[in-house]
């Protein structure tokens, strides 16, 4: 039905900024969408930008319309905020269903990956990668 279902992994790399973004979008409505949804924040098991990187390059959501796949933004220096390439793995899963190819040619023809060098940090579990 293409409707979204509302994940959304954020790596917070200031502890400070943690509170305040759950103080504006936690219990609140996505006013945007036709929706009964609320938002919900919670820390996510995988933490750290290399580490959701490492999980969802191979990930089946890879094979899927870009619109539903994992992005990236810059986090420092004077590109923040701007879009970065997400590289697609190797070995990307198939979503039962679906068909071994479906996406291939797509997500082969992509931009190659960009190197990773800001915002390697996740402070939301008090530790860093």
């Amino acid at each position: 039905n293409k409707c979204n279902v509302g994940y959304a992994f954020i790596n917070m790399t200031d502890p400070a900024q943690i509170i305040p973004l759950h103080q504006a979008f936690h219990g609140k409505k996505w006013e945007k969408f036709n929706s009964e949804k609320v938002a919900s924040l919670a820390y996510a098991r995988i933490q750290g930008r290399t580490s959701l990187i490492a999980h969802f390059q191979n990930s089946s959501l890879m094979n899927e319309d870009k619109r539903c796949r994992p992005i990236l933004f810059q986090t420092e220096g004077p590109n923040a905020g701007d879009m970065e390439p997400f590289p697609i793995g190797a070995n990307v899963r198939v979503r039962p269903g679906k068909s071994r190819n479906a996406g291939y040619e797509e997500n082969r023809n992509q931009a190659p990956p960009s190197t990773l060098t800001n915002g390697e940090e996740s402070y939301a579990n008090g530790n860093s990668d």
